[in-house]
């Protein structure tokens, strides 16, 4: 039988076509398929980042491809513009029906043209009060290049000129600030509600910004940049790792450009001598498009009291198993039985309870806990670092190479070690993944190990709205596996010996294999055979082959 390998690039395209799908669905509610679009946008913002910047350098690498056993990177990144080019076109589609029916709703988007007169005046003062202090214009000169832009925010190619005359026109680009709301609510007038991207805002105020110039005429289109995102870098996990980290983030402000989204009204010169500016002309990186870029920011897009047009609030569902926590305590519970919760739907905050209980109690003495990514104000984070300053011994494994995550990982390691906290940063030539916490009790003279494993981050943002599973349990065998694998995190020469759990690299993709071949082998007997996996990504070759041969 012939086994076909799809480019990850392309089946990931797949995905996010899924994701697309929910924004254009109309039995989706209405402000539900606007944050579908900005979820689609945002996700394609990382892959060009991460996928296509890796693609960029497979194609430098001659047949190396071939070695890797990878589509051809070339033929990949043809095959990538030619979908996404299509996507781009079905979301539009798909935002101007959602426009379509925001107005049937009484909800308008509109653009610094439309704003009623009656409004004007407010528009001015919110312009001069919030925006314009933010607004720092670079002006284009014939011999001068530009300093290189940055990569997240977005940026407004302006054109002054004098209406009339022939004289000759400035240009100047401005970026569009980041820590404003990209959209902002109007004053109601009448039965409709107005809503305004902050970019015709700042359309609607450059004659106010470029006021002492003698022009009169602004025009002005959009323009973004994504770059290579991914940091290069040794497994010296030392203490000059911060510094290696600190100048590799630098680097990423300034990779080389993948993308560059522009709107397609842009004037053809104007354009050539933006891109001449900032050194971009490859073509397979330009990528005309709308009025409006950075569209992941419609995930923030103002929710004005209608939850008519959004999902239905669901009561979180009560665990019965902790139901007289707060009298018996975690602890007394756990050593009763396992308790599995079921994220979104349980509350997270129970996790943050187990900690606190556990920074106060003063059997504990000591808890370790992995880190991925938490949350900006993590009260995870908080509960550990009060346990230290309680005299608990707490370890926390933060993973230093959290793709996006690196600086905050950073800051967090500091934040831990000015509180008592002992941080081992991250496992020289592996990433960890595994969301684990351990905490070891003195219980009758002896320890006791209480621990919970989970499928997701231990981030009470994302809880909320990711599907995950996380496992409490006093388990012996169960808690001195996990204190294994955390010596391992500390003494990495060291080869964890687990009973229960199975970790990579060391045996995951050896006991997956013995499960998919039983299956396999019960098949061709004719007797019963299932797989039921529940993935969050797969891309091993060997398993891959293993699942083609059991289907």
């Amino acid at each position: 039988m012939k086994i076909t390998f799809r480019s990850k690039e392309i089946t990931w395209l797949s995905f996010n076509a899924r994701v697309l799908q929910e924004g254009a669905n109309p039995e989706v509610p209405l402000l539900e398929r606007i944050k579908f679009l900005g979820i689609y946008s945002s996700n394609l913002d990382e892959f060009f980042r991460v996928r296509v910047a890796t693609l960029k350098r497979l194609t430098l690498l001659g047949d190396y491809w071939k070695e890797l056993r990878i589509p051809d990177p070339n033929a990949t990144l043809k095959e990538v513009n030619e979908i996404v080019a299509q996507q781009a076109r079905e979301f539009n589609q798909a935002y101007n029906r959602i426009l379509g029916d925001l107005e049937k709703n009484g909800i308008q988007l509109v653009n610094e043209q439309e704003v009623p007169a009656n409004l004007k005046p407010w528009l001015y003062d919110y312009f001069r009060s919030e925006v314009s202090p933010y607004l720092m214009p670079i002006m284009l000169k014939a011999s001068e290049d530009l300093p290189r832009l940055k990569d997240h925010p977005m940026y407004l190619a302006i054109r002054l000129s004098r209406k009339g005359q022939s004289g000759r026109p400035a240009h100047a680009l401005l970026e569009i600030p980041g820590d404003l709301p990209r959209f902002v609510v109007l004053p109601k007038t009448g039965k409709r509600q107005l809503v305004m991207f902050l970019d015709d805002i700042i359309r609607f105020g450059l004659g106010d910004l470029f006021g002492h110039l003698p022009y009169d005429v602004y025009e002005s289109y959009a323009i973004k940049f994504t770059r290579d995102a991914e940091i290069q870098f040794d497994d010296d996990f030392t203490e000059s790792f911060y510094v290696k980290m600190s100048e590799g983030l630098k680097a990423r402000e300034e990779g080389l450009p993948v993308r560059a989204n522009y709107d397609a009204a842009f004037p053809k010169a104007f354009l050539n001598l933006v891109l001449r500016k900032l050194k971009l002309a490859k073509s397979d990186t330009l990528y005309p498009g709308a009025r409006y870029h950075n569209r992941k920011d419609l995930i923030s897009f103002p929710k004005l009291g209608r939850e008519d047009l959004m999902y239905p609030k669901s009561a979180p569902v009560f665990n019965r198993a902790l139901k007289n926590r707060e009298k018996q305590g975690f602890f007394t519970i756990l050593r009763r039985g396992d308790v599995l919760l079921h994220f979104p739907y349980h509350m997270f905050r129970r996790f943050i309870e187990l900690l606190r209980e556990a920074s106060i109690d003063p059997l504990v003495q000591e808890i370790s806990m992995t880190q991925y990514r938490l949350a900006k104000k993590s009260f995870v984070a908080r509960a550990l670092m009060a346990a230290a300053q309680n005299g608990k011994k707490v370890t926390v494994m933060v993973e230093p190479t959290a793709r996006f995550d690196e600086k905050a990982n950073i800051a967090w390691a500091d934040a831990y070690r000015a509180a008592g906290v002992r941080v081992v940063l991250g496992v020289p030539g592996l990433k960890v993944h595994a969301k684990l916490l351990l905490i070891r009790r003195r219980e009758h003279g002896m320890d006791r190990f209480y621990s919970a494993l989970g499928t997701g981050n231990f981030n009470e943002d994302t809880a909320s709205i990711f599907a995950d599973h996380l496992l409490l349990t006093s388990h012996p065998e169960i808690g001195r596996d996990v204190a294994a694998i955390f010596r391992f995190f500390e003494y990495s020469y060291m080869r964890p010996e687990l009973k229960h759990l199975k970790a990579a690299p060391f045996d995951l993709r050896v006991f997956l294999r013995e499960k998919i071949e039983r299956e396999i082998a019960l098949a061709a007997e004719g007797r019963p055979a299932c797989l039921s996996i529940k993935l969050n990504n797969i891309s091993d070759i060997e398993t891959i082959d293993l699942l083609y041969r059991a289907s």
